[in-house]
């Protein structure tokens, strides 16, 4: 069966692009609303956490990287702080790259630049510079945050409180995602009341997650031309997508629950789960499923569906079914452009048989046309959730998918006990 692009569940609707709706959106929102808020970046990132590795890749040693990007400069910068000499910059309808003509062992390199061009955006300005012989990564300041741990396809490579890094083990020819976590204090203006509870008791903060991830097709040549042909060949497949979709959904793993004390139906029932594990099929059974689909000419949409609940007697007797309301799910689209864009998911529903307790959970994302992408959040603890990225192309059809995030259940008193730590979003992905 031919492949088609991911539709958004429940009430779809289709959104116009920013410029046409500016006057709808809330002024928080327009602005940057809690969206810059949550990775609090420093001013410019090596300031933030300057410092070489320290673990690294199976030589123990995790040298920093000779080419990193300023946010406050806009550009990259050598260790000296010099700017190395642009031979090109190359600002394509998807990507953005640059080569630069350096020297000596730090020669002709391409720097990737599409997520750092996101001014609008300063939490996600993460970039990469690449030749046959490294692949230097640096990305914004976190204030507060835990060492930053790096990830090459999914192997970690090295833990740092510096914001750079020089990958020399990359092979050439490899296409290798780079992922970049850590965690740090959520803004006091986000928490909610249950987390400020939780605080006069404790004094510890709700945690985000903070990851960036970078897909890097490391070059076999460093010479300028041969540098050149691979960023326009990387522009070219960036090119070929039509939509990113971003898809949250929650779900119960077991077949079946008990619900907790507060509830209409307690004692002597149970409540039907969704009876799986991670998937990311379109059709799966959820508590709730949050979707939202940037499409890259233009325009957005989103849906949300809530799953109804079941209730039976411990006996399997049919008792009752109710759905549970949706009108607290969103997904915006903050700022937007051919390349990337920068987008808030929230996801919140409650049991209809209990008065007290919801799923709960929220993003703030940016992703880009080629699959990289930035994203800081957390949720509560109860049931499973699992967010998935998708790529869809239409020549040829085809629709590229991975997990972005995926978590296990801790109990079902995560969705009422205040003293339960929220779980930070952050794991792998990048399609």
């Amino acid at each position: 069966m031919e492949p088609t692009q991911p539709a958004a569940p429940g009430r779809a609707r289709r959104v116009l692009p920013k410029a046409l709706v500016a006057v709808a959106l809330p002024l928080a929102l327009m602005t940057g609303g809690t969206a810059g808020a949550v990775a609090s970046p420093a001013t410019d990132g090596d300031r933030a956490g300057a410092g070489q590795a320290q673990t690294s890749d199976r030589n123990g040693v995790a040298p920093s990287a000779g080419y990193r990007f300023s946010a406050d400069q806009g550009r990259f910068l050598t260790k000296a702080g010099t700017a190395p000499k642009a031979l090109r910059h190359i600002k394509g309808t998807a990507t953005d790259f640059t080569v630069l003509k350096g020297t000596g062992a730090d020669g002709p390199t391409l720097a990737g630049t599409t997520l750092a061009g996101s001014a609008d955006s300063p939490s996600a300005r993460a970039a990469w510079a690449a030749n046959d012989e490294f692949v230097d990564l640096s990305w914004p300041g976190v204030t507060g945050a835990a060492p930053y741990q790096v990830f090459r396809d999914g192997e970690l490579i090295a833990t740092t409180r510096g914001t750079s890094l020089r990958d020399t083990l990359a092979r050439p020819g490899a296409a290798s995602e780079y992922r970049v976590t850590t965690t740090a204090k959520a803004p006091a203006s986000e928490w909610t009341d249950s987390e400020r509870a939780a605080f006069r008791k404790s004094g510890e903060a709700p945690l985000n997650g903070h990851t960036w991830s970078l897909n890097v097709q490391v070059p076999t040549d460093s010479q300028p031309a041969a540098l050149e042909r691979a960023a326009l060949a990387a522009e070219a497949k960036a090119k070929k997508y039509h939509s990113t979709t971003i898809r949250y959904r929650t779900f119960i793993r077991s077949k079946w629950v008990t619900a907790p004390v507060g509830c209409k139906y307690t004692k002597g029932y149970k409540y039907a789960g969704d009876n799986r594990g991670f998937s990311k099929a379109d059709n799966k059974s959820h508590r709730t499923d949050l979707t939202g689909t940037v499409y890259w000419n233009g325009g957005s949409s989103w849906g949300a569906h809530i799953g109804t609940t079941h209730v039976y007697k411990t006996n399997g007797k049919f008792v009752a079914k109710k759905t549970a309301s949706g009108k607290k799910m969103s997904f915006r689209v903050m700022s937007q452009n051919s390349k990337s864009a920068q987008v808030r998911g929230i996801t919140e529903a409650g049991n209809p048989y209990c008065g007290v307790g919801s799923i709960s959970g929220y993003y703030n994302a940016r992703i880009s046309r080629s699959g990289d992408f930035y994203i800081s959040g957390r949720h509560k603890q109860m049931p499973d959730h699992e967010i998935i990225i998708s790529g869809f192309t239409r020549s040829p059809m085809k629709t590229y998918t991975k997990f972005l995030h995926t978590s296990k259940q801790a109990s079902p008193t995560c969705l009422f006990k205040p003293a339960c730590p929220a779980a930070t979003i952050g794991n792998n992905g990048g399609y």
